[in-house]
């Protein structure tokens, strides 16, 4: 797991400490992996640079979306835990998306994490995958540069960091309340947790 002071340092610490612990959720969509009505719902607290997550999507989410989203038993819910500026800005660009290219684009912004995520002007970089999947150009610049939804996903992190103890990414709440698992587990360690919530509602 990726500890949130290992790019940031304690200005962007400070910057999240500040802010109020009240997301708006008007401001912020809610997107949705799989069917609405599944029996599990994971909450999946990510940033976009945290190279464990990128992890979790290349090579666990494709297995996990075969065997249970798809079969219409889990649905993933993704929830903003921005580990420093960039990873921010990218999460209120993926939040402009359209509500079918969402995950697409999340899933490109993890491919591709070390095209964008480390260097000297990432905004560049994630304008052209903003315009591959359907977004204008000037929409792409004024998302990233979108200060309102900036703080509510930073205040949504405070939330999670307040109310749920989130202190790290990749995080997954499991059915709120019933399990959490911590940092990129294996297909089978989510296989484990997932059927043993299933075999309870048969």
């Amino acid at each position: 797991m990726i500890k949130f002071l290992t790019k940031t340092g304690l200005a962007f610490a400070l910057l999240f400490a500040a802010l109020p612990t009240s997301a708006n959720s008007a401001v912020i969509p809610e997107r949705i992996l799989g069917k609405a009505d599944a029996p599990i719902t994971v909450e999946e607290y990510v940033s976009l640079t945290c190279s464990h997550c990128a992890e979790f999507y290349n090579t666990t989410l494709p297995e996990l979306e075969k065997k249970y989203v798809e079969t219409g038993k889990v649905r993933f819910i993704l929830r903003d835990f921005p580990l420093d500026g960039v990873a921010l800005k990218a999460s209120a660009l993926a939040r402009c998306m359209p509500e079918d290219e969402f995950y697409p684009f999340v899933k490109v912004l993890y491919k591709n994490q070390a095209a964008w995520a480390f260097i000297q002007e990432p905004e560049k970089v994630l304008i052209q995958y903003a315009k591959l999947g359907g977004l204008s150009e000037d929409r792409a610049k004024a998302c990233l540069a979108d200060t309102d939804m900036q703080d509510a996903l930073a205040a949504g992190r405070a939330d999670a960091s307040k109310n749920l103890d989130i202190q790290a990414t990749p995080t997954f709440v499991i059915n709120p309340g019933a399990t959490i698992l911590k940092g990129a587990q294996s297909v089978d360690v989510f296989s484990k947790a997932f059927d043993a919530i299933l075999a309870t509602k048969k």
